[in-house]
């Protein structure tokens, strides 16, 4: 009889802190001035704001949010520049645009399983349903014959819905992955206009959602390597995703 394995325990926030830190230090040579320039900054207005009112109750008070502004600061800078050198080292990795949508914290929901995949490896459709339809993730060389065929299939299985497809690289008429959260934002302002109760609404994305898995996909586990997909999925987990 197996023995039982020990539960994974959860790894603390300022571990996750630490390991967004150490990700994005070699590849980001402005981290540290910008992490300690913060900090002087708003402690400095701090104090100043304490003085004026001429109190050392004051400048205490002043002095503690200002700690708790500094930190605060520091983690939202953290966050943005791990997100920036990770969105740039997933650029020409066949899956990295599936991260990078991920990334995206309210709207849209994207599905680990990619849509359609070429059979030599040399392209991919991801898929994710939001607030502005279906948005499809298409990468690699000869993706839009298949984009084609996904298109008629959601046709007929979520007909009315918008299918939207973006096609992922740097090349014409392509989205890099570092501009891919802003392109998916477009969708739904382009798809149904503007307004909180224009498009899709939660009701819909997941009847939508669950039409789409019925309908099954390619199965196709994501390639290994660089990857600071976990870390960076954990890493905005500790801020209360």
């Amino acid at each position: 009889m197996a023995k039982n394995e020990a539960p994974q325990k959860k790894q603390r926030w300022y571990h996750l802190i630490a390991q967004a830190y150490r990700f994005t230090k070699p590849h980001d040579s402005a981290l540290v001035p910008l992490l300690i320039l913060i900090p002087v900054i708003i402690l400095g207005a701090s104090a100043v704001a304490g003085l004026l009112f001429g109190s050392t109750v004051a400048l205490v008070y002043a002095l503690i949010l200002g700690v708790l502004l500094a930190v605060l600061g520091d983690m939202f800078l953290l966050t943005r520049r791990f997100e920036k050198v990770a969105f740039e080292r997933m650029e020409g990795q066949m899956g990295g645009s599936l991260y990078v949508a991920q990334s995206i914290r309210r709207g849209w929901q994207f599905e680990e399983n990619p849509i359609a995949v070429d059979q030599r490896g040399t392209a991919i459709v991801f898929y994710g349903v939001g607030n502005g339809g279906i948005v499809l993730l298409a990468e690699g060389s000869g993706v839009r014959k298949h984009v084609d065929k996904v298109k008629a299939r959601l046709a007929k299985v979520a007909s009315g819905v918008k299918v939207t497809p973006i096609y992922v690289g740097t090349a014409d008429g392509q989205v890099p992955v570092k501009q891919l959260p802003k392109a998916i934002r477009k969708v739904k302002s382009e798809a149904y206009g503007r307004g909180l109760t224009k498009g899709l609404n939660k009701d819909e994305q997941q009847a939508v959602r669950a039409r789409l898995r019925a309908m099954g996909g390619a199965q196709l586990p994501m390639p290994k390597g660089v990857d600071p997909l976990r870390a960076g999925k954990d890493f905005k987990g500790s801020r209360g995703r």
